[in-house]
C-alpha cells in the first residue's frame, strides 16, 4: 500500500513538473463599499479592481468587483466599467478598456447592432474604437480579457479603474473610482 501511494505521489509531482506553466503578474485595488457619488446604485460602486498579465496565454486580464450584482436587466440606460491605462507617463491616459451595456437611448454611443447588449470595446482616443468579445458581467463581477497588442503591448503602465451610468462626455461624472486618487502600477 505504502509502495502505491508513492507511486501515485511521484506520478503527481511529474506531472506538475511536466505541465505547461502559465504565470502571471497582477496589481490590485481595494476601494471602500459606499463611496460612489452620492445616489449611485450599489452595482457601480467598485470594491475591488484587478489587472493581470496571464503571461503563458499572453492576454491582459481586468477585472472589477462591486459592492452589489448587476441586475440582468439593468434599469440604468447606460452602464460602463472602465480601465484607463497611462501606458507612456506622464502624458495622461492613452487607452480605456470598456465592458459597457448599450440600450436604445444611449445606441449612438455604442457599435451598431442589436440592442440592448453588453459590449467591449479598446479606446486609444484618436481611432475607432477595437470591438472585443471576450468579456464577461457575472453577478457582482465584471471581466474583461484582452490581447496585449490592442494597448501597444506596453512592460508597464499606469491604471484605475471607475464605473459611469452614463457615456462620456454626457456632463455626468464617473460613480466611483479605484483607486480614489490616480493611479495604480501594473508591471508583466
Amino acid at each position: 500500500m505504502r509502495r502505491l501511494r508513492l507511486v501515485f505521489v511521484g506520478t503527481a509531482i511529474g506531472m506538475l513538473v511536466l505541465s505547461s506553466s502559465v504565470s502571471a503578474s497582477s496589481s490590485v485595488v481595494s476601494d471602500p463599499a459606499g463611496d460612489a457619488a452620492p445616489g449611485s446604485p450599489a452595482y457601480v460602486d467598485i470594491v475591488h479592481s484587478k489587472v493581470t498579465a496571464q503571461v503563458g496565454r499572453d492576454t491582459l486580464y481586468f477585472s472589477m468587483e462591486l459592492a452589489q450584482a448587476i441586475p440582468a436587466n439593468p434599469p440604468d440606460s447606460f452602464l460602463g466599467y472602465n480601465w484607463f491605462l497611462d501606458t507612456i507617463p506622464p502624458a495622461g491616459s492613452d487607452y480605456v478598456v470598456v465592458v459597457r451595456f448599450c440600450t436604445e437611448r444611449t445606441g449612438a454611443a455604442c457599435a451598431p447592432g442589436p440592442l440592448p447588449r453588453w459590449e467591449g470595446l479598446v479606446n486609444d482616443f484618436v481611432n475607432p474604437p477595437r470591438y472585443f468579445s471576450s468579456f464577461k458581467v457575472d453577478g457582482a463581477t465584471v471581466k474583461a480579457f484582452i490581447d496585449p497588442a490592442l494597448i501597444g503591448s506596453p512592460a508597464s503602465f499606469e491604471w484605475q479603474s471607475l464605473s459611469r451610468t452614463r457615456p462620456a462626455g454626457s456632463g455626468v461624472a464617473p460613480r466611483d473610482f479605484a483607486p480614489n486618487i490616480c493611479c495604480a502600477s501594473f508591471s508583466r
